[in-house]
């Protein structure tokens, strides 16, 4: 007996199929971030907060980086100013992102994501509201090689 499967079936089930695994890649085996460097710092032991002033502020960034959905709330950092890829001391300035909290393993990605210990450190920073955040800083590079991947 021979059973005939439809065009538009085989078709879901493929779509479906590489969805699912799209969608394992992104949440379980994040092989599109850089290794870990040897000079990043320790992991952490607890969840933390999470200040982000540029690409960390997308959604869709979060979801690839940490592998799930990551509300953010707005969030000021007071004396400071973005400058590029890096932060500037500004006496005046309230630079405006958004505020969110990872599990260390997310800690982790975000430390793969960001290269620390290679093109970027995690400084404790404390927030407009009285709470500490991690920040991510590029690391004493300046000018335009501090573009340079």
């Amino acid at each position: 007996m021979t059973f005939l499967i439809s065009r538009p079936i085989v078709t879901i089930v493929i779509i479906a199929v590489l969805l699912a695994g799209m969608w394992l890649l992104v949440t379980r085996a994040p092989v599109y971030l850089p290794r870990l460097d040897d000079n990043a710092p320790p992991p952490l032991q607890d969840d933390a907060r999470v200040f982000g002033f540029a690409t960390l502020t997308n959604p869709l960034v979060r979801l690839v980086v940490l592998g799930r959905v990551v509300p953010a709330e707005p969030a000021t950092l007071r004396g400071w100013d973005r400058n590029r890829r890096d932060l500037r001391a500004t006496q005046d300035f309230m630079l405006q992102g958004v505020v969110f909290t990872v599990t260390p393993e997310e800690m982790t990605r975000l430390d793969r994501y960001e290269q620390t210990g290679r093109k970027y450190r995690r400084d404790l920073m404390t927030l407009e509201d009285g709470n500490a955040a991690w920040v991510y800083r590029l690391i004493g590079t300046t000018g335009p090689e501090a573009l340079a991947d």
